[in-house]
């Protein structure tokens, strides 16, 4: 279940008077891995900071962008070792993020790597050890897993200078403007038959762009805020599609932060 599933789902029961027990408090760094450089793996830290054992998998997907929206398959180019941990209270547990297959030369392979709580099991009539307390009777107990969500960028050595990047960050200081793995976007605004209102971004770059802080601007004046934290990521040669909750002012333009540099979005030619 993801975050947002979470949030909602007592929303979704109103007929349930019970008790839901929050998920596990888990910290994960870094959020923005880099496989680069002659070092072929990344590590990935999950730290339990609850009061009781979590079980975690790990899996990484290829990420893809179609018909404006991703799309993670089953492969096995960069794989995740261990691939399922039992993290004590208070302790911490390194993931290893191994690409096992080269990359082409003056190439970026986009990834997403799905972190799942997995459920507890069964426990016995009564209380087990290290289970919760029974929920009184006429009561409900709920346990939310989570799912997280991080995205992996892998490049082939040599692709970004001799400083092997480890993080996102780290990554956009490798990339300076004009360097051959920067994206190349437009901007346009699809309207569904019911009215609804999309705002497409295509990128034809090689490299992804991360948008944050996205906002309309109007001649003279301000515009409505798409977002003002993370948008979402194009990958190279993709477009994604997000709905927007206001539609953009007359002769709109449209301002963003690319890859840590805010900048203006070209519109896309009719």
């Amino acid at each position: 279940m993801t975050a947002s599933a979470a949030a909602w789902l007592p929303a979704l029961l109103p007929g349930l008077q019970g008790t839901s027990h929050a998920a596990a408090p888990l910290m994960i760094w870094p959020v923005d891995p880099v496989i680069a450089g002659e070092q072929r793996a990344v590590a990935l830290w999950v730290e339990n900071r609850g009061t009781e054992p979590v079980a975690m998998q790990a899996r990484v997907f290829a990420w893809r962008q179609e018909e404006g929206d991703d799309r993670f398959t089953p492969q096995q180019a960069v794989v995740a070792s261990p691939p399922i941990s039992q993290i004590p209270p208070g302790a911490r547990q390194m993931v290893r993020l191994i690409a096992t297959q080269p990359v082409p030369p003056g190439q970026e392979q986009a990834f997403r790597v799905l972190l799942d709580e997995l459920p507890a099991p069964p426990a016995a009539p009564g209380t087990a050890q290290g289970a919760s307390p029974a929920a009184p009777p006429g009561q409900f107990g709920v346990r939310l897993q989570i799912r997280y969500a991080i995205p992996l960028f892998v490049y082939a050595p040599g692709t970004l200078g001799p400083r092997m990047p480890a993080t996102h960050a780290d990554l956009l200081s490798a990339l300076s403007p004009g360097k051959t793995l920067e994206p190349a976007l437009r901007w346009s605004v699809d309207r569904d038959p019911d009215g609804t209102q999309h705002l497409v971004v295509h990128n034809t770059g090689a490299g992804h762009a991360r948008l944050t802080a996205v906002r309309w601007q109007a001649p003279g004046r301000d515009g409505p805020v798409v977002t003002p934290g993370l948008l979402g990521y194009v990958l190279p040669h993709s477009q994604r599609r997000w709905l927007l909750d206001q539609p953009p002012p007359a002769k709109p333009e449209l301002l963003a932060t690319i890859n840590g540099r805010e900048a203006p979005l070209p519109r896309a030619e009719p």
